[in-house]
C-alpha cells in the first residue's frame, strides 16, 4: 500500500465521498499495490501511519500498526484498490475493525474499488468481514 500525502489524505480519490462524513476524523489512506499480500499491506500501512521502515517480522509490522491506530482519538481506514488484496491481507483489515469496536468511537473502514470488490468479498473465507459491511456505494462519473 502506498500512502500519497498531499492535503487531506483521502479526500482527492476513492474514499472523500465516505471520510466528507466523518468530520474530525484522522484518516488513514492506504493505497494497496500487487501482490496484494499482508507484508505489502503492512508496508501500506507503515507508510501511511509515517511509521518509518516495516519491521521484518510481521507480527512485529502488526502490532506497530495496531498501537498507532489505538493511539490515534477516532481513527478512519480508507484502503484503495482493495479488490487487488489477497484473503490473508483482508482478513488482517477485518481484525483491525474489530479491534476497535468496543471503542467509544468505532473505527469505520472503507474499502474503495471496483464492482468485482463484491466478488472478492464473497469468498468463503471473507464472510465476516463482508458480513459487516453496512454500506455500499457506487459512484459514478458525473456528466
Amino acid at each position: 500500500m502506498r500512502h500519497r500525502a498531499r492535503g487531506r489524505p483521502g479526500r482527492s480519490r476513492g474514499g472523500g465521498a465516505a471520510l466528507s462524513h466523518c468530520d474530525g476524523a484522522d484518516s488513514v489512506v492506504v493505497t494497496t499495490a500487487t501482490p496484494g499480500n499482508l507484508a505489502v499491506l503492512l508496508d501500506a500501512f507503515h507508510a501511511a501511519l509515517r511509521l518509518g521502515a516495516r519491521p521484518r517480522r510481521l507480527a512485529d509490522a502488526q502490532r506497530a500498526v495496531e498501537n498507532e491506530l489505538a493511539r490515534r482519538s477516532w481513527p478512519v481506514m480508507v484502503v484503495r484498490d482493495a479488490h487487488l488484496l489477497r484473503t490473508e491481507a483482508l482478513q488482517y483489515v477485518y481484525g483491525l475493525w474489530s479491534l476497535f469496536q468496543d471503542r467509544e468511537r468505532r473505527m469505520p473502514v472503507v474499502l474503495v474499488g471496483p464492482e468485482r470488490i463484491r466478488s472478492v468479498l464473497r469468498r468463503p473465507s471473507l464472510a465476516s468481514l463482508e458480513s459487516c459491511i453496512f454500506i455500499w456505494h457506487r459512484l459514478t462519473p458525473s456528466p
